[in-house]
């Protein structure tokens, strides 16, 4: 009897932290966004531009009602220790255009902000594929729009590949996990925010927390567009994994004391339409859209090499 009444007070114990845990992070993002929407408003400082010898890009997309609240992210992106030479924001011409963009993001564009509207919503993939395009030769930094990013997102990125060139660098990703045949588990069996020394092709970033790709580290093949909305619609770090992985390019996670997710800040009122929820359901979820991927391009032989 006495060791379920342990048991009863310490689970009462963690879930009174848990819960304790959810408010801070709720206080800590209120704070971040009131921060951001005083700057908004006031500041007229440039949010570009660096002496850094490559070009920074960092490039996002947001859709629907988002595009109220992305610029807390874009705010946030302007106040990097090491603000990236480009921000730019890729837009559907079927949903925006200048007429119908929110005050904040008019004022952003003073100070840097680029607003690139593209001919087709891609879905996720509008994050990067035209900026890719446009911009070939510049390291890309691709990132979420319901996200205040931590101050040295991109410094840290960018050290990191001074460091290792040779390498996709990310804040947070996952290891891909073979059965002992040799085939893939399921998505939810990975080993989440692996934190290895070594960079590695079983290293899977996850793009919230931010990516840097740089020139030639991508298979030319991560421009077909007709394939990748085909085998995955709705997972660009899927398709990104795959062209990264099928050029033979290591990825690695940064080490942090911190997680991404203690570091960053969700933007409250995001999460009601998530890209996150649809891709966990069974019939459009990661593991289906992995499959297809790795499968047609005969990946997991990579994997095992």
């Amino acid at each position: 009897m006495k060791i379920f009444q342990s048991l009863s007070k310490k689970n009462r114990r963690a879930r009174a932290l848990k819960k304790e845990n959810k408010l801070l992070d709720r206080f800590r993002a209120t704070q971040a966004q009131a921060t951001y929407q005083e700057r908004v408003i006031h500041s007229s400082s440039p949010g570009v531009g660096n002496s850094v010898a490559h070009e920074i890009i960092v490039s996002l997309t947001s859709y629907g009602s988002r595009i109220h609240s992305v610029y807390l992210t874009i705010e946030s992106l302007m106040e990097q220790s090491l603000p990236a030479d480009k921000i730019v924001l890729c837009l559907s011409k079927d949903e925006f255009c200048d007429e119908t963009l929110p005050a904040t993001l008019k004022r952003q564009m003073k100070r840097g902000l680029e607003i690139l509207y593209c001919e087709k919503d891609l879905g996720p993939y509008t994050k990067f594929f035209y900026t890719l395009q446009k911009y070939p030769d510049s390291l890309l930094i691709t990132v979420d729009d319901d996200i205040i990013y931590p101050i040295d997102t991109t410094d840290q990125l960018y050290l990191a590949y001074i460091k290792e060139p040779d390498v996709i660098h990310c804040h947070r990703g996952h290891k891909i996990t073979l059965s002992k045949g040799g085939e893939l588990l399921p998505y939810k069996q990975w080993i989440w925010n692996c934190n290895e020394p070594t960079a590695s092709l079983l290293l899977f970033p996850t793009g919230v927390g931010g990516v840097l790709y740089f020139p030639g580290c991508l298979d030319p093949e991560i421009l077909n567009q007709d394939v990748l909305l085909r085998l995955a619609p709705n997972a660009d770090d899927v398709w990104l994994k795959a062209m990264s992985l099928k050029n033979g390019t290591p990825c690695k996670q940064l080490s942090n004391t911190k997680s991404f997710g203690a570091r960053s800040q969700m933007i409250e009122g995001t999460q009601e339409v998530s890209l996150k929820r649809r891709n966990k359901s069974q019939k459009s979820g990661n593991d289906m859209q992995i499959q297809a991927v790795f499968e047609h391009y005969d990946l997991i032989n990579k994997l095992v090499q």
